[in-house]
């Protein structure tokens, strides 16, 4: 007995070894939230739905914004619609991970429609919010390298497959960079069309939620005591914007509004003066050169309002 516990104890010991060189090595390849809970809290950071969590790019900025007294480096703490709408949850979650002695950070609050919206099925008021079980809400370690608690409460967010494909991978710094883009212009096409398909489906399933956009402007307040906050609509097709303002035709009034009633700037570039063709890979997600492009013009606008 005593010999089939020490071989069982050997065998766990093994297995947790060889998971955890998994996690610490290849984390980013297997989970793309992983690397969000286990790097240390950043004084700068950049918010918001998987638009930005793919399309805005942490070390262009640390480039950029370099000897400037910002407190750098800047962390992308981007989720996905699915996972991190604008809400308390996704409030308490932002500043569990943020460095909270920063006092000269910037921060980028990337909005959409979607990230102010709610399943008409629940109650914000009541607590009810689709994204309550998942991370980044399930999580109360935001900064271990390991993370057990990420594996043991998150294990169906891993993909060991993706360690072979490394189709897409999480940066160190929050930003999610995918390999796998569209090889010919059928391809672009067809992923366009699923893209339409679910906006068709939140435009059916959701409604806005003034709870959430009560939240947008608490996080607005709380980022401010930090440093300065910088909100951003960022650029899509022309028929994925079409379909959003038809969803939330008050979108670029609100955010306005809000940027108004904060004293910060609002960066829309879909507007006539800041858009261009950014290249995506599917209508509304930035590939890694439009991403980089968009990036650069980010940071130049920022620096125009930034305070010197």
């Amino acid at each position: 007995m005593i010999k089939y516990l020490k071989k069982t104890a050997l065998f766990l010991i093994i297995c947790f070894t060889v998971i955890t060189c998994i996690m610490v090595k290849f984390g980013g390849s297997i989970d793309y939230f992983y690397v969000k809970f286990t790097t240390p809290k950043p004084k700068s950071m950049i918010v918001g739905d998987s638009r930005s969590m793919q399309g805005i790019q942490p070390r262009v900025m640390n480039a950029k914004f370099n000897d400037l007294g910002i407190e750098l480096p800047v962390f992308n703490y981007s989720f996905t619609i699915a996972q991190a709408p604008i809400g308390p949850l996704y409030n308490k979650s932002i500043m569990k991970k943020l460095d909270t002695s920063s006092e000269n950070g910037v921060f980028v609050i990337s909005m959409t429609p979607w990230m102010l919206a709610s399943e008409k099925g629940n109650n914000n008021k009541k607590g009810e919010f689709r994204e309550a079980k998942g991370p980044p809400h399930n999580m109360n370690f935001v900064d271990v390298n390991p993370n057990y608690e990420y594996l043991f409460k998150n294990l169906n967010y891993f993909h060991f497959k993706s360690l072979f494909r490394q189709s897409s991978t999480m940066h160190e710094d929050g930003w999610l960079e995918e390999n796998n883009l569209p090889d010919s212009p059928e391809v672009f096409k067809n992923w366009k069309k699923n893209q339409a398909k679910l906006f068709e489906k939140m435009m059916h399933d959701y409604t806005i939620s003034d709870l959430r956009l009560q939240s947008l402007h608490d996080l607005i307040k709380d980022l401010k005591q930090h440093g300065d906050v910088f909100l951003v609509r960022m650029p899509i097709d022309k028929d994925f914007l079409e379909m959003e303002n038809t969803f939330y035709s008050d979108f670029d009034k609100d955010m306005k509004e809000a940027a108004a009633a904060n004293e910060i700037p609002y960066l829309d570039f879909n507007t006539e003066k800041n858009y261009r063709n950014f290249k995506t890979y599917d209508g509304h997600h930035l590939d890694k050169k439009g991403g980089l492009d968009f990036t650069n013009k980010l940071c130049d606008l920022i620096l125009e309002d930034y305070p010197r």
